[in-house]
């Protein structure tokens, strides 16, 4: 008896959380912004939605060619396919998100756990933390500069490369490797393509160094 009444007391509490749970889905441009919490999302077309604050607590998902621009907020999940687009910047925070179908995703910062890309168009990381770990089969760049790959550092056997953001931020992620008995043969790191920036100090120098040679070569011509 007892234990049924700890049942039923449990399902007075959940029960407005479950009537509040929402499921939404965008077919044009929409907006998610803080207050609003979701159980589920859904993007659809060629739709775009600009997350500003807000929580999913389950799983957003991108389909067809819609794009997603998340800045800020809370999100258990992102899948991404079907040429869809997803923009991650400012301080967002993901469980874990899985790329795949030809889809796109532009990381310029945000907090995730982990970031799985399997046959994806592009995966592009300029910054923000992958705190867990990268899984790819498919094509990563990224972007920055001082660039160190260690094969026996981190925790998923696939080594941890660390480095420099653009905008001087220090990165460490730790790669994953997987050769289960017939599974695939999961190798991160040779999906990766470094695209190395000079550091601002360099580039500030070689400017500096290229204004004195037009000087230079202003005076000598007149």
């Amino acid at each position: 008896m007892r234990e049924k009444i700890q049942d039923i007391l449990i399902l007075v509490f959940l029960l407005p959380a479950l009537c509040n749970a929402t499921t939404v889905a965008f077919y044009t441009d929409g907006v998610i912004q803080e207050g609003d919490e979701y159980v589920s999302v859904g993007v659809y077309n060629d739709a775009t939605v600009d997350m500003t604050g807000g929580i999913v607590t389950d799983q957003l998902t991108t389909y067809n060619y819609s794009t997603l621009n998340a800045s800020d907020g809370v999100l258990e999940a992102i899948v991404s396919v079907e040429y869809s687009t997803v923009n991650l910047s400012g301080v967002v925070i993901i469980g874990g998100m899985t790329v795949e179908e030809s889809a796109t995703v532009n990381m310029f910062g945000g907090n995730m756990d982990s970031l799985k890309i399997w046959s994806a168009n592009a995966a592009n990381l300029y910054g923000g933390i992958i705190s867990d770990y990268l899984k790819a089969t498919s094509t990563v760049n990224i972007y920055g500069y001082g660039f160190e790959y260690n094969p026996l550092a981190g925790d998923y056997r696939g080594g941890q490369l660390a480095g420099f953001w653009l905008d001087d931020t220090p990165f460490s992620i730790d790669l994953y490797y997987s050769d289960t008995p017939g599974g695939p043969i999961i190798d991160t790191w040779s999906h990766i393509t470094l695209h190395e920036i000079p550091e601002p100090c360099t580039l500030a120098l070689l400017a500096l160094g290229a204004m004195r040679l037009r000087n230079q070569t202003s005076h000598m011509v007149s």
